[in-house]
C-alpha cells in the first residue's frame, strides 16, 4: 500500500469514529447538527448578508435574538428546523430567498436525575438527539429495587412534584413522561 492510501484509510477511519462521540467528547470548536437544546451556542449564517450572521447562546427560554427578525424560539427543533423559521422570518419583509444554515457550535449539557430504589441512582445526561422518558431514565438507573414503590414514583419539575404510578405505565394503562433538563426521579421506598 502506497502512503497516501494509508493515509485515506486512517483519515477515514478517524472521521467514522468522531461522527460517533458523543457531542461533548468531541473536539473543541466542531460543529454539529441535530435537535437544538435550551443554553446550546448556536451559529446562524445567511448567506450573502455577514450582517445577519448572529453567533451566541440560546436564553434560558431556547430564544436568540436576530437583527431585523427580533426573538427567534430554536430549543428543541433540528437545525434543519431552525434554518427553515428564520429562512421564513427573514423572507417575511426583508429578503429575497434567503439562504440560512444553522450549526450547534457547543452543546451545554442537559441531565436528569434518578433518586431512591433503583439499582444505580444518579445523574443521567439526556441524549442530543432522543427525548428520554420516566421509563428510560429508571431502566438507565437499573430498574427499581425490591423493596422500590413503583406505584409513587415522584418527578420534580419547575418547582412542582407530581406522583407517577410506574406500574400503569409499564402495563399500557398510562402514558410515558418524557424528561426535560433538571427533572429529579424518585422511587420511594414502600411500606411493608
Amino acid at each position: 500500500m502506497n502512503l497516501h492510501r494509508i493515509f485515506t484509510l486512517v483519515s477515514i477511519a478517524t472521521a467514522v469514529l468522531c461522527a460517533g462521540l458523543p457531542p461533548a467528547l468531541r473536539a473543541e470548536g466542531e460543529r454539529s447538527s441535530g435537535v437544538i437544546g435550551h443554553m446550546d451556542h448556536v451559529e446562524i449564517r445567511v448567506f450573502r448578508e455577514d450582517d445577519l450572521t448572529t453567533r451566541g447562546q440560546l436564553s434560558a427560554d431556547g430564544t436568540i435574538t436576530m437583527p431585523h427578525i427580533g426573538s427567534v424560539r430554536l430549543a428543541g427543533l433540528t437545525t434543519d428546523q431552525a434554518a427553515a423559521l428564520i429562512t421564513k422570518k427573514l423572507a417575511d419583509g426583508w429578503l429575497v430567498k434567503p439562504e440560512v444554515s444553522v450549526s450547534i457550535e457547543a452543546r451545554i449539557r442537559r441531565t436528569v436525575t434518578v433518586l431512591g430504589q433503583t439499582q444505580r441512582p444518579g445523574v443521567f445526561e439526556l441524549p442530543a438527539n432522543h427525548r428520554l422518558t420516566l421509563v428510560e431514565a429508571i431502566g438507565m438507573a437499573g430498574g427499581v429495587t425490591r423493596i422500590g414503590n413503583a406505584k409513587k414514583v415522584t418527578l420534580k419539575r419547575d418547582g412542582g412534584v407530581t406522583t407517577i404510578n410506574l406500574n400503569e405505565i409499564l402495563s399500557g394503562r398510562g402514558t410515558d413522561i418524557p424528561l426535560r433538563d433538571g427533572d429529579v426521579v424518585t422511587v420511594p421506598e414502600g411500606l411493608f
